[in-house]
């Protein structure tokens, strides 16, 4: 790429994502003074209208479950990796990058997937509890826009405030896998299939198995407020090893998921949050910017 053309592409990427953080600042600013004023009146959070959700699996089956989930990801991953890089695959590898290889989508796929069979064993109550359900779907789509636009401006400044503490103290940063392969591949197809890895199929999966069975499995044990303090720092923790610095913002967007998931008693709202997080996300290296 020409170097004119890089600093082209990475200011039209600073522009994104000034444009982004202040389309959003208003509505980010409301939300917080809501939240800043019921932090003072030492008030509990508010609950669900419907109610508390009753969770009829055991601790032991929720947190079983999380876990199994997780290493599924990870073996598929790291197996469908090994057996490419030993020959033993039936047919040549796809020269394709490793963030869209199969072993990539079965594990954000098959997991999900397997975990929904075993919680629809315990019946629809099990399924309600873990939002598996539209609700009223238009409210669950405002709500995800209202999250996304609330958190988006807190997140990018967590990013910002981590990336420079970890280069002050030469811990190394590194972008997402995804977000290099979206910067870097000149193939066209790269950035629908980004966008469909990222902005579909992680949301569905990491929804379900985040907010729906290990928040609702820790709500049985602990109140709301550990309840989302914990999942948020089990879902930032968990995401280390593909871009550390994201730690801090990811806690932050987990809470934005876990209290509108649990407000709203669906996983619609939390997924329309985290997909519209990840477009965003993958549009500013698809700009040209870092």
């Amino acid at each position: 790429m020409a170097p004119d053309h890089a600093q082209d592409l990475s200011s039209l990427s600073q522009v994104w994502w000034m444009v982004a953080a202040g389309l959003s600042l208003p509505v980010s600013i409301v939300v917080f003074r809501r939240i800043g004023r019921w932090w003072l009146s030492d008030r509990p959070i508010p609950a669900p209208a419907e109610g508390e959700p009753v969770v009829p699996w055991p601790a032991w089956f929720g947190l079983a479950l999380f876990i199994a989930m997780q290493l599924m990801f990870f073996v598929l991953l790291g197996g469908y990796q090994a057996a490419a890089s030993a020959g033993l695959l039936p047919w040549e590898p796809l020269k394709i990058p490793d963030t869209f290889s199969p072993g990539v989508f079965l594990g954000q796929v098959l997991p999900p997937v397997v975990g929904l069979v075993l919680v629809a064993r315990f019946g629809r109550p099990a399924l309600d509890a873990a939002g598996v359900r539209c609700g009223t779907l238009r409210k669950g789509l405002l709500d995800g826009l209202v999250a996304v636009a609330a958190i988006l401006p807190v997140c990018f400044a967590g990013l910002i405030a981590s990336t420079v503490f970890m280069e002050l103290f030469k811990v190394p940063v590194a972008p997402h896998p995804l977000l290099e392969t979206v910067q870097k591949a000149p193939e066209p197809w790269v950035i629908p299939v980004a966008l469909v890895q990222a902005g579909v199929l992680a949301p569905l999966g990491e929804e379900f198995m985040y907010r729906g069975v290990l928040m609702m499995t820790l709500l049985k044990q602990v109140g709301i407020l550990w309840t989302l303090i914990l999942s948020s720092a089990i879902f930032a923790v968990a995401h280390v090893y593909a871009e550390p610095q994201a730690v801090v913002p990811l806690f932050l967007l987990g809470l934005a998921l876990g209290y509108v998931a649990y407000r709203t008693r669906s996983l619609v709202a939390p997924i329309v949050t985290h997909a519209l997080f990840n477009v965003l996300m993958i549009v500013g290296p698809f700009l040209g910017g870092r």
